[in-house]
């Protein structure tokens, strides 16, 4: 069935126009609220996914670019580019447990709920130039060590079975206890597209949407390449529905959600959004998409019937 618009949900607008990552947090009730990073209020927006409704903004986060949740741990995790800081929040009631300095303009989080690691990827000072991943002990909660990065970060997704993340040559890698992994690459990404913006994990594919207008699908494990979706565009954000086994993949310079079947690796549909909107989130229970449209300041809800 096709990806239909069902409603739309007026978000404060800030003094900037602008959102960034967002994700999902799920009670053992089946609630479930989504956190956006609002860039350009900084400040972290709260959607209750139930009702349909805006609830509540998590002030004081300068630049926030990404926000990352842990449901199974109750966690809750912002990185405010401006402030060089990562907040740290208990979800459940929205407590500020820490804020962790890191390194210049931290983006990209991943989490590592069997050790409690965050690791956070930033760009730097100036943007782009000596790159950095601050490792986090939460259990503390404290910054442990920081490791220097060989090429620009955007974000990031943790492999359980790799204990890994994304960096600009994707090989999804970090792990502190190894640092050598690191410079680990997949070259082969670089025949297909480059500027690898996000990545995501469903069995044993790697599929990374590229800079280069590609949906780039390779084994998680050699990196070999299985196919290379043309995109409309350069992507952003890239959200995955695991019941419907389908992929949303979010191009803002043309406005429009991109849904691949990750099965038959077919391209479905293009669903058009709003010029800018590169930011969605997903409510896989709901199967709905939510993509942030910056000139409307809201929330446009789409529906997978």
């Amino acid at each position: 069935m096709p990806l239909v618009k069902s409603a739309f949900i007026p978000i404060p607008p800030g003094p900037r126009p602008g959102f960034d990552h967002a994700d999902i947090y799920r009670d053992s009730s089946g609630a479930s609220r989504l956190y956006v990073a609002h860039t350009g209020a900084d400040r972290v927006d709260v959607i209750d996914c139930q009702a349909g409704a805006y609830l509540r903004a998590l002030p004081g986060h300068p630049g926030v670019a990404g926000v990352l949740i842990d449901s199974g741990q109750d966690l809750l995790f912002t990185s405010d580019r401006e402030a060089a800081q990562v907040g740290v929040y208990r979800c459940s009631d929205e407590k500020l447990l820490a804020r962790l300095n890191v390194g210049a303009h931290p983006n990209g989080l991943a989490f590592d709920p069997g050790r409690r690691r965050l690791f956070c990827f930033n760009l730097g000072e100036p943007i782009g130039e000596n790159c950095t991943a601050s490792v986090s002990d939460i259990g503390q909660p404290e910054v442990i060590t920081t490791i220097r990065l060989p090429g620009r970060p955007r974000w990031a997704v943790y492999d359980p079975r790799h204990r890994s993340g994304l960096r600009e040559d994707p090989r999804p890698g970090p792990d502190p206890g190894h640092r050598r992994r690191l410079t680990d690459n997949y070259p082969h990404h670089r025949r297909a597209g480059s500027g690898p913006a996000w990545a995501w994990i469903d069995g044993e594919r790697l599929f990374c949407a590229a800079d280069g207008q590609a949906l780039v699908v390779m084994d998680r494990d050699t990196g070999a390449i299985e196919a290379v979706l043309p995109l409309p565009g350069s992507p952003d954000v890239v959200m995955h529905d695991p019941g419907l086994r389908l992929l949303y993949v979010a191009v803002g310079d043309s406005g429009v959600i991109y849904v691949a079947d990750t099965a038959s690796l077919a391209i479905r549909e293009t669903v058009p959004t709003e010029s800018g909107a590169h930011t969605i989130g997903i409510d896989p229970d709901r199967h709905a998409v939510y993509a942030f449209l910056p000139g409307s300041s809201g929330a446009a809800v789409y529906t997978d019937y």
